[in-house]
């Protein structure tokens, strides 16, 4: 074979040519895009296996796909050893960004930013891996308490509103799920959960090793 044209493509993430045996998981995905996009609620989905079985490489392709068809795409990778405030919050500002581009910026997107302020001041005086310097205002009484879980479905909920008010979704795309910590990772299963509850616009697509499933 010509390694100029040999469609194997080696390497951790990286795409092949063809993503075989895989069409049912991404119409999964496809399915919760078309619910969200007509108002009605749609499950997260989590990929779990073990390591080289092509988790990274679906996790992309379906983070491609959606963005190609308008919604609002944030992507994290989960490193060891970091909270998962520090990486949220630069995700939600990011998220908000891209919102304020589908449409100009309403109320509801700017109040979401102010609460976002008022959640990075809260986390930031828990988790001390939080660096984020840019001042985003706050607004007093919503996701500024210092509890994870309650502050996490606050700003999950203006999020949902504000991207509703723009009729489209966010997804949030995190890989290594495996590593975010046990207590954390079900202050996000909540936010999400009462997302879903009250038919906001806003989904995860995760994938981890097995022990995630623990």
């Amino acid at each position: 074979m010509d390694p100029r044209i040999n469609p194997y493509a080696p390497g951790a993430g990286t795409q092949p040519p063809e993503l075989a045996g895989r069409d049912e998981i991404i119409e999964k995905a496809a399915i919760a895009l078309d619910r969200l996009r007509n108002g009605l609620a749609a499950r997260s989905l989590l990929m779990v296996g073990l390591r080289g079985v092509g988790k990274t490489v679906l996790l992309t392709r379906i983070a491609q796909e959606t963005e190609a068809r308008g919604f609002v795409v944030v992507t994290i990778e989960s490193p060891e050893r970091r909270s998962l405030p520090a990486l949220l919050i630069p995700s939600l500002r990011l998220a908000l960004l891209k919102l304020d581009r589908v449409a100009a910026a309403g109320e509801l997107a700017k109040k979401t930013l102010r609460a976002l302020g008022g959640f990075v001041g809260a986390m930031k005086a828990k988790y001390q891996d939080i660096e984020f310097g840019i001042d985003l205002g706050n607004e007093p009484g919503i996701a500024d308490s210092g509890d994870l879980e309650h502050d996490l479905v606050d700003l999950f909920v203006e999020l949902g509103r504000a991207a509703k008010e723009k009729k489209t979704a966010v997804f949030f795309f995190i890989d290594e799920l495996q590593y975010v910590e046990e207590g954390q990772f079900a202050a996000l299963i909540t936010a999400l959960h009462k997302c879903a509850q009250l038919q906001l616009p806003i989904a995860l697509i995760g994938a981890g090793l097995p022990q995630l499933v623990g």
